[in-house]
């Protein structure tokens, strides 16, 4: 299994944002939470790629445990091993989270060459290979501000796949694109889940959620 969530609850002093949730997810496998503004989806997202601490549950992934509940405590793993784990998921923000300062290619080079998993000549031909399959070639040299929001989009994904995650997490994917792009960002999402990756998405959109198929996880109240 790639992902297993058991029991996760999250709260902000007295506000309760979620209780108990728990789900599994294989590879290729596409999850979509959805649920009103409010309801705790983003912050589900930011608690599985470790940028918020849980009160309770537990997370394994690739049956590695980025956190885990023993005894009523969460105890995380060691940095050392975050390290390894957090590589495994990927996040696209919904505001792309681009630096503005690269370029499109210096953004997709910037995590790897800093990791150095793979040699200086790996890391160009794999972003070369994300830029042409995501239809980007023309806009390698460019900085965001010069990007349309479908195609800042394909350069967050594009980015998040450079370390090869085995978990891909996208928070509100279709917000303020056009009907057209929307169907492009779901193609792309389609064929990331075709070759392994497992999806998860947050969404508030139900047309979105019909044409990606899937599991669905609805949070409420």
């Amino acid at each position: 299994m790639t992902l297993v969530v058991e029991n996760l609850s999250k709260s902000y002093g007295d506000t309760n944002v979620f209780s108990d949730i728990s789900f599994a997810l294989e590879k290729g496998e596409i999850l979509c939470i959805r649920g009103k503004s409010g309801q705790g989806k983003t912050t589900l997202l930011r608690c599985l790629n470790n940028l918020e601490t849980l009160d309770k549950g537990s997370i394994k992934i690739n049956n590695r445990y980025l956190c885990k509940e023993v005894n009523g405590k969460v105890n995380y793993a060691s940095q050392q091993e975050l390290k390894v784990i957090r590589q495994d998921i990927g996040f696209v923000f919904q505001s792309f989270n681009l630096f503005p300062h690269m370029t499109v290619k210096e953004n997709l080079l910037l995590a790897p060459k800093f990791l150095k998993k793979l040699s200086n000549d790996e890391i160009e031909k794999k972003a070369d290979e994300l830029i042409l399959k995501l239809d980007l070639s023309t806009k390698s040299d460019n900085y965001p501000y010069q990007l349309s929001g479908g195609q800042k989009q394909r350069v967050a994904i594009a980015r998040a796949c450079m370390l090869s995650p085995s978990i891909l997490c996208f928070d509100e994917p279709t917000s303020a694109l056009d009907e057209e792009t929307m169907g492009q960002i779901s193609k792309i999402i389609k064929e990331l889940a075709a070759q392994g990756i497992a999806i998860i998405i947050v969404t508030h959109d139900s047309a979105f959620v019909e044409e990606i198929g899937g599991k669905v996880i609805t949070l409420k109240n």
